[in-house]
């Protein structure tokens, strides 16, 4: 519920420049999860996220291969379309996905309280998130 209300929030505001407290929170590792394991174990997939300083592009580091509609690779870059005070909107390079209007694929990564995010397409219904919460392992 809580997340729900923090991402209505975060997608509805107007537009400000993203947070300088959630840029900070972009630091350090990161992992993701679908279910209620633990996520910051060693044996998990980790993440570093890089906003450049102009806000323009967000690159992302894996610590391993990682297999996606994007293709196979342990690093991911995207233009930043559109920012407000908590989220991010994306476009990944070399997308080629099309959302229902025909349009290139854009997602939203929102921070939804401290060292948590979610994602989603930004074409979805308002207040839809995909699956993954995003958990921050480590500054």
């Amino acid at each position: 519920m809580l997340a729900t209300l923090l991402l209505s929030v975060a997608v509805t505001a107007a537009p400000l420049p993203f947070d300088a407290f959630d840029v900070a929170q972009l630091s350090g590792s990161w992992s993701d999860s679908v279910n209620t394991n633990s996520v910051c174990e060693e044996a998990r997939h980790f993440t570093r996220m890089q906003l450049s300083d102009d806000h323009q592009r967000l690159a992302i580091f894996n610590d391993r291969t990682w297999k996606s509609k994007l293709g196979e690779t342990n690093r991911f870059a995207a233009t930043v379309v559109a920012e407000t005070e908590h989220s991010l909107t994306l476009r990944y390079d070399n997308e080629t996905r099309r959302n229902a209007a025909g349009k290139l694929v854009e997602w939203q990564l929102i921070i939804v309280a401290p060292g948590v995010y979610r994602w989603r397409e930004t074409g979805w219904p308002e207040g839809k998130v995909n699956g993954v919460v995003g958990i921050r392992c480590s500054p």
